[in-house]
């Protein structure tokens, strides 16, 4: 076996029928079994509490401000809240681009995008850690909100662009090390192409869908993965049995390539606002 190859970590049907067969003096190969340690989904659900706190603030917001007991889609209370708006972003607002990806328009959208952070968010962030998780989440949704802006003349909110991110980012790694897995690395990464696929053909086809959001999310969550990619290796003493495997940290190198990536996202929100190509994309 290769020491360098990472696997992912066993279940506790593998760990309990291990511990059984050495109890029971049972004959187990001896040899090292090497796993990546999951990290828990903390910030997958901070996410998750965020956006739902906006969306009925948002309600709430807009029931007792403007009397719209749907304030959600309400034009006067996304701009309040901090929607992404062209002319206000060019104006100096520029903090609507991370605003706008806590908001989300109607129950339907809301509860789309919440199933799918959901369900990717978990294992991005069980790979990546919960500090690289955010980063891409957060910078690679701001590049989804960039597109947007620089490509998107309407009035646009959620965290699609972000999820499109985690999809880009965890494309990436299972890119890397989708042969470390086996059969199920290899399936994670196809589905990963046929979700970006049909959610592309999906937008494109559908009217009221920023898909050039999506596509900035999911290029910029590639992006800022690709440099933060864990590096593993094995334990420095290798035992018998289930070990996790050791990450090398290169915190300067990362923090070197996130600040690479902020700057190249205000160079462009400079550009999108000095250059507008929206008349040109209509």
């Amino acid at each position: 076996m290769n020491l360098n190859q990472p696997y992912s970590q066993p279940d506790d049907e593998q760990l309990t029928s291990a511990v059984g067969q050495l109890e029971s003096g049972a004959s187990v190969p001896l040899r090292p079994a090497f796993y990546i340690p999951m990290a828990k989904p903390f910030w997958t659900r901070v996410l998750i509490g965020c956006n739902l706190l906006v969306f009925i603030g948002m309600i709430a917001y807009g029931y007792f401000v403007y009397h719209d007991p749907d304030g959600t889609s309400n034009t006067r209370v996304l701009i309040d809240f901090g929607a992404k708006v062209n002319q206000l972003v060019a104006q100096g607002q520029v903090w609507r681009l991370f605003t706008a990806m806590f908001i989300h328009i109607g129950v339907i959208h809301i509860l789309f995008n919440l199933y799918a952070l959901n369900s990717l968010g978990p294992m991005a962030e069980g790979f990546f850690g919960h500090v690289r998780f955010l980063l891409i989440y957060l910078i690679g949704g701001l590049f989804g909100s960039l597109a947007s802006y620089a490509f998107s003349s309407a009035i646009s909110a959620g965290a699609s662009g972000a999820i499109f991110a985690l999809i880009g980012g965890t494309t990436v790694y299972f890119l890397r090390y989708h042969s470390n897995f086996g059969t199920r690395g290899r399936a994670i990464l196809q589905n990963m192409f046929v979700v970006i696929v049909i959610n592309l053909i999906f937008g494109l086809s559908m009217p009221g869908i920023d898909n050039w959001g999506h596509i900035g999310g999911l290029v910029g969550g590639a992006l800022v993965a690709w440099g933060l990619l864990p590096r593993y290796r094995p334990p420095t003493v290798v035992q018998v049995g289930p070990q996790p495997m050791v990450e090398e940290h290169t915190w300067g190198l990362e923090a070197a390539w996130v600040i690479g990536c902020l700057v190249l996202l205000i160079a462009g929100v400079w550009l999108a606002t000095l250059y507008p190509m929206t008349s040109l994309t209509r």
